[in-house]
């Protein structure tokens, strides 16, 4: 049985790590026939058949202008050994970078 001494405080803006839906993915998108790549952290399945993925890509993300444009974006599940890429992708806007050029 779990009592009150058992449960411990966590930081609030960090309780978001422990109850995120999904695996980290790779959205890819193209907008004016630049590719583009982000790191996604809050997404989830919200239908099986045919599949449906809800992920949260808003104004504040380079990629968001694409997918307003277009529809379209490539939905990638990244590997654990891709761990690090991943991390990159992630830690930089291609508003500023070519993802698909750059090791950084």
């Amino acid at each position: 049985m779990i009592t009150v001494k058992d449960l411990k405080p966590h930081p609030l803006d960090q309780v978001h790590r422990l109850i995120e839906p999904g695996p980290v993915i790779l959205v890819t998108t193209r907008h004016h026939g630049i590719p583009n790549v982000m790191t996604n952290g809050f997404n989830m399945m919200v239908r099986h058949a045919p599949p449906l993925i809800a992920c949260t890509i808003g104004p504040w993300d380079h990629s968001y202008q694409a997918l307003v444009e277009t529809g379209e974006c490539v939905i990638s599940v990244p590997t654990a050994d891709m761990a690090a890429t991943v991390v990159d992708i992630g830690n930089c806007s291609g508003a500023d970078v070519d993802k698909f050029r750059s090791s950084t």
